[in-house]
């Protein structure tokens, strides 16, 4: 999603080439798996202090009654009452993040080349992870949780994720009448593609990954068939959901049991519990990326990008620069987030094998 700008201003240049700045945020979505299906807010200004809010519309009541038979003018709302959606405005404080590069006289952003490309990358990457990192402390937070094989406790983890782990997170998904994330994709005759059910979506550490894959039944990325979109990590699917996996994911250090071996750790008995997330659509808000809102001008009202790329062209600092040898590229981003139903998101608290 992106900021509203200010109605007062007629125009503004966007900060930089939009071809760039496009750059900058595709850089960004692909170092960001834990913006992958998280609704987007609207970014708001109230007596100065800025938020973002989401609106969520709750699930209509079961209809049941047969429509009666029209009889007269009396009788013609018989069965015709309108339905009355539940909406709920979710509201969070948001606050401001950003990196910043100094370059010399020897770069010039607007006639690219590939020593400016490479800068505009690492940038986008840098903003794309440190979004991650924020977003994945809001899932963190949630309390919702299965301990591997039905443990106790963090503390009494002592086993990696089973596909009974996964089959308990989405049959609870589907008893709070979660949304999922994906239709059924069916596999193609002509190359060895499979069958993926209707799906949810987790989110995974990379040791955790491989024990993913190791379960049967389970579906390779390389295995959808040729016409499936792909999210940002995706590697494959089991269970009815969709994994992705980043490296960032969260990590107990030596917070399960002291007596497993042959998993992760810093011993062969002291060993490290892994956080997974598995969830349904509409059940983690962020701010987004906002891509496809890059234009050359905004206009008075326009949405900008939640991530924006700001260049200070050799020259511009004045006296403080007398050789006109220095300027400096920048992202500036706002960021919130927010599990806007804790009944639709599940973090899964495992072990991770020793390979």
């Amino acid at each position: 999603m992106a900021t509203t700008m200010s109605t007062l201003a007629t125009h503004v240049t966007a900060p930089v080439n939009f071809v760039l700045m496009r750059g900058l945020l595709s850089a960004a979505k692909r170092t960001a798996p834990y913006l992958n299906g998280t609704i987007a807010g609207t970014l708001e200004e109230n007596g100065g202090s800025k938020s973002v809010k989401w609106r969520r519309i709750a699930n209509l009541a079961l209809s049941t009654t047969a429509i009666g038979e029209f009889v007269g003018a009396t009788s013609w709302q018989l069965g015709r009452n309108a339905a009355t959606p539940t909406i709920s405005d979710l509201t969070v404080a948001i606050a401001k993040y950003g990196n910043f590069i100094n370059y010399s006289e020897e770069l010039d952003l607007f006639n690219v080349n590939s020593r400016a490309a490479q800068l505009l990358d690492n940038l986008g990457e840098n903003a794309g992870m440190s979004i991650n990192a924020l977003m994945r402390d809001v899932m963190d937070a949630e309390t919702t949780k299965r301990w591997a094989s039905g443990a106790a406790s963090t503390s009494a983890t002592a086993s990696a994720i089973s596909l009974n782990d996964i089959r308990y997170a989405t049959n609870y998904l589907n008893r709070q009448s979660g949304m999922k994330f994906f239709p059924m994709a069916t596999g193609s005759t002509n190359v060895n593609t499979s069958t993926v059910r209707a799906s949810y979506f987790g989110i995974c550490h990379p040791d955790v990954e491989e024990d993913i894959r190791q379960l049967t039944g389970f579906i390779g990325v390389e295995q959808y068939g040729g016409y499936t979109q792909v999210n940002v990590g995706e590697f494959g699917a089991v269970g009815g959901v969709r994994f992705a996996s980043t490296e960032i994911a969260p990590i107990n250090t030596s917070g399960g049991v002291t007596t497993a071996t042959g998993f992760r750790g810093a011993t062969n008995i002291l060993n490290d519990v892994y956080s997974t997330f598995i969830y349904a659509r509409e059940s983690v808000g962020s701010v987004g990326l906002g891509e496809e809102h890059t234009e050359e001008t905004y206009m008075g009202g326009d949405r900008v990008p939640a991530i924006e790329l700001i260049n200070k062209p050799v020259g511009s600092a004045g006296a403080a620069d007398p050789y006109n040898e220095l300027g400096s590229i920048a992202w500036k981003a706002w960021f919130a987030g927010k599990v806007l139903n804790a009944s639709w998101h599940v973090k899964v608290e495992t072990l991770s094998a020793d390979i």
